[in-house]
């Protein structure tokens, strides 16, 4: 079981590292293995637990019309599409349904569906949104693989877009992630 984890965190520092070296030669334009493996391992690991909006940090979700700026140290990634954390194992999903308005999505969205999709409905509040326009806010709870995870799944938008975006991480972590995550799913907006 051991050599299946160290194997598991050996890929995930090399593709951190892979990564971190092309944001580097990007931004010095040129590399260094070492301070390149030393921002990997710090992005692994650190959390800025204080968000403050930045508008140019805006990040526009491809093959949609939804920006959103990610927490630091959280990275895109095309097959979610969002952002991961690798090293706390969270992420945030940003999808955009169209032709519809989320108040009736959200309609549907009762602790029997969230059961048939293997969770536990824990709340549902309103929020708004850092553009000022309303939202809801669902929290559930699952367990997987021994650990329990919440999700927030936040809805916003208006009758012909909804903003969708679901957000994960270990329960253990609620205190220094979900403030964080849930501040960067608020700038969440739909442009033109």
């Amino acid at each position: 079981m051991n050599k299946v984890i160290v194997s598991v965190l050996l890929v995930v520092l090399s593709v951190v590292s892979a990564y971190s070296q092309e944001q580097d030669q990007q931004q010095n334009g040129q590399s260094s293995q070492t301070t390149s493996l030393g921002s990997a391992i710090n992005g692994l690991t650190a959390i800025d637990e204080s968000f403050v909006y930045d508008e140019s940090k805006m990040v526009a979700i491809p093959n949609t019309n939804i920006k959103i700026q990610p927490p630091e140290y959280f990275m895109y990634s095309d097959s979610v599409p969002g952002f991961l954390h690798l090293g706390t194992m969270s992420s945030i999903q940003v999808e955009e349904v169209v032709g519809t308005s989320y108040l009736l999505i959200s309609m549907a969205m009762d602790s029997a569906y969230f059961a048939t999709q293997g969770m536990t409905l824990i709340s549902v509040e309103p929020v708004v949104m850092h553009d000022g326009s309303d939202g809801l806010l669902f929290t559930a709870e699952m367990k997987l693989k021994g650990f329990v995870f919440e999700r927030l799944i936040l809805m916003s938008g208006d009758y012909h877009y909804t903003i969708w975006i679901n957000a994960g991480y270990i329960k253990l972590l609620k205190d220094k992630l979900r403030p964080v995550i849930l501040q960067s799913m608020l700038t969440s907006k739909i442009y033109d």
